[in-house]
């Protein structure tokens, strides 16, 4: 089984990892013409730095009919103010690394503030469609907006399940399926963060355990509704000690082990199992400090959006995974998320509500573990009712 998993996620991945390629070849072309315009410009060149903007557009070219590169668009935005465009962003990539504390050595420093140009670039698009109409969420550079593509794909550690695991547990385990009335009138607007029942945002870092945090998270409502107290539950509990489970500790896991483990084992708290970003083999469970536990998890039915809306009314906080590795929910920062690209879970948070808006529709509420820097304080809005969009109902479980 454990063998299974790991293909399984391999492929998933390798799936996730053809949709970057072209990026990553397009970001290291942009680091060669940022390294050599900026060095001008730091040496006040400008005869050079005229010579190497003109020699780039000669190279690259200005695009066509908007489908251009990242270098194309970059030397667009120069096309006005060459100078000035490259002193702007060597202001902001200076103030952003200040903000965030980082050191690069010269060679990396060049490719990480070609990342972030590109990024930038990519939120400026976006954010043009949403004042546009033609998208329905905009987007701001966070502290993910220097990392490579490959780095960003650790923190989507959700493995996929195949389809010979979803038929054997149609089969074999229907018991394990959330049951509920489609008939039933719910409220029209939920959100459990303001009754109380979810913790604060926490950053899961680089490190694949967001199938972690999402479960847990969903347990922490669970053990609120159970006993009334609300705590924080420990991620490197699960991280170090549900590898027999078929889970990868950073590398990786499904969200009903963790369930599983918490029926069987109980989970600690961050205060005595604090999260320290990286997997450790040897699991530091304490059975007198375990406080948290489930009866196992139900599971939504595959793509059920009107199950999931049931399960998050009368129950609670439930944890999803989504199609979460596209670089526009990477910057997402407000408004109802929906893209078309989604393909693949990859990625686990928390449904914490549902609603609709007066214009844009149907809404799921998400905490994510991701810092507060990423969308409105570390929560966001993905569009509901809309085809199951970026597999929202695809993986979906809670605590029993």
């Amino acid at each position: 089984m454990l063998r299974t998993a790991v293909f399984v996620f391999v492929a998933q991945f390798a799936l996730i990892a053809d949709s970057v390629v072209a990026l990553s070849g397009e970001v290291l072309q942009l680091q060669q013409v940022l390294t050599e315009l900026s060095n001008d410009y730091n040496q006040h060149n400008f005869t050079k730095f005229t010579d190497d903007y003109q020699a780039a557009l000669r190279e690259y070219g200005e695009g066509d009919n908007g489908e251009e590169t990242v270098v194309q668009a970059f030397l667009k935005k120069l096309k006005s103010g060459k100078t000035k465009a490259v002193k702007r962003l060597v202001r902001e990539w200076g103030d952003y690394k200040v903000a965030l504390g980082k050191h690069y050595n010269e060679t990396e420093n060049n490719l990480r503030m070609a990342i972030f140009e590109s990024n930038e670039i990519l939120t400026e698009k976006l954010n043009e469609q949403y004042k546009k109409g033609l998208i329905s969420y905009a987007t701001q550079l966070n502290d993910l907006a220097d990392l490579t593509d490959e780095e960003f794909l650790t923190m989507n550690g959700l493995q996929a399940m195949n389809e010979t695991d979803s038929s054997r547990r149609t089969r074999q385990a229907s018991n394990r399926f959330y049951q509920y009335d489609r008939n039933e009138k719910l409220p029209a607007y939920v959100d459990w963060r303001k009754k109380g029942y979810v913790t604060p945002i926490r950053n899961q870092g680089q490190c694949g355990s967001c199938y972690a945090f999402g479960a847990l998270a969903a347990l922490e409502a669970y053990h609120k509704k159970k006993t009334g107290k609300l705590i924080d539950l420990s991620p490197q509990n699960v991280i170090d000690c549900t590898w027999e489970y078929g889970n990868r500790g950073c590398n990786g896991g499904r969200l009903v082990p963790v369930f599983q483990y918490a029926k069987s084992h109980g989970i600690m708290t961050e205060s005595s199992y604090p999260y320290v970003t990286v997997a450790r083999r040897d699991c530091r469970w304490d059975q007198r400090k375990a406080v948290a536990t489930d009866n196992g998890a139900y599971e939504i039915q595959h793509g059920d959006e009107l199950g999931l809306k049931h399960a998050v009314a009368k129950h609670g906080p439930v944890v999803v995974g989504i199609s979460g590795h596209h670089r526009s929910f990477r910057f997402y920062r407000t408004g109802i998320y929906a893209d078309e690209k989604c393909d693949v879970p990859s990625h686990a948070v928390l449904v914490v509500g549902y609603g609709t808006h007066k214009t844009r529709g149907d809404y799921w509420i998400i905490k994510n573990s991701w810092g507060t820097n990423w969308g409105k304080n570390g929560y966001g809005y993905m569009a509901r009712n809309k085809g199951n969009m970026c597999h929202i109902a695809t993986m979906a479980s809670l605590p029993k």
